[in-house]
């Protein structure tokens, strides 16, 4: 029996759309000489922990989730006004000894639906750690204990520092019900802010990276916290947040683009180091 062109057209775009986002990988370039992870160990550790290491979503649906890392900070605030005035939701993954210095924040965040994340205790390079009692105990447990007191959970999404983390520290991850969430698109806003004192101009070169790079099911990386403020970044996503939209984007929080938990059941927490 011969199939029709057609229908030989329409199963060849199916197809795609399977495969559309097989393997996950970084879209956006790595600055060079910035010590950034490299694409190649993001896009293998994807691959080799599929169900506890994520780059981005594995579907076809205009679906985005922007992510910001570092805060909560005296920032955070007016971000937080730009995602409510849009009902956006975002997902934060947040440094510990931050979320004991900005318990306000923090509530506010959760209590207007944002999704909030692990993001280790200071903001090391984790890989670097060997001993679980600096990694693991004082810098995921710490701030685990750090959610615990200011919100009454524990997240069960985490992101490492500069993206860093080695094969034995993603396993040990998995067996704690927790995952790691890297990203597809790197605003790169740390470095556009650090590069240009002009907010604007600032603010527009993040703008450009994103609408560049944006595809389905993408996991946007931005931060509110750091450098010498994250106001470019905030000025960049309340012009991205429409122009997105009328590509045909909806914004979602990281769980439920992949389908993962956002937080560990009270059954499965490990015991924790107070902060």
């Amino acid at each position: 029996m011969r199939l029709s062109s057609g229908l030989i057209l329409a199963s060849l775009m199916l197809s795609h759309l399977v495969l559309a986002q097989t393997p996950p990988r970084l879209r956006t370039p790595v600055i060079d000489n910035r010590g950034q992870v490299p694409a190649a160990t993001l896009e293998r550790q994807a691959q080799q922990f599929p169900a506890t290491f994520f780059l981005e979503g594995a579907g076809d649906k205009k679906e985005i989730a922007f992510t910001f890392d570092d805060g909560p900070s005296a920032d955070t605030p007016a971000l937080l006004d730009v995602l409510k005035k849009e009902n956006v939701k975002a997902t934060f993954f947040w440094l510990g000894q931050s979320v004991l210095q900005h318990p306000d924040i923090v509530k506010r965040a959760l209590a207007e639906g944002h999704v909030l994340a692990n993001h280790s205790f200071s903001h090391p390079n984790l890989s670097k750690m060997a001993d679980d009692a600096q990694w693991w105990d004082a810098q995921l447990q710490r701030t685990q204990q750090a959610f615990q007191k200011v919100v009454g959970f524990q997240p069960a999404m985490m992101r490492p520092p500069y993206g860093f983390l080695n094969d034995s520290q993603i396993s040990k991850l998995k067996e704690q019900g927790m995952t790691a969430i890297l990203w597809s698109v790197d605003s790169a806003d740390w470095y556009h802010i650090w590069q240009n004192n002009a907010d604007d101009v600032a603010s527009g070169k993040i703008d450009v990276v994103i609408r560049q790079y944006i595809h389905p099911e993408a996991i946007v990386l931005m931060h509110d916290a750091g450098g010498r403020g994250r106001q470019p970044t905030v000025m960049a996503v309340q012009a991205l947040i429409p122009a997105l939209r009328e590509q045909g984007y909806r914004f979602t929080t990281v769980d439920r683009l992949l389908g993962i938990p956002a937080k560990l059941p009270a059954s499965a927490k490990a015991s924790t180091v107070a902060p």
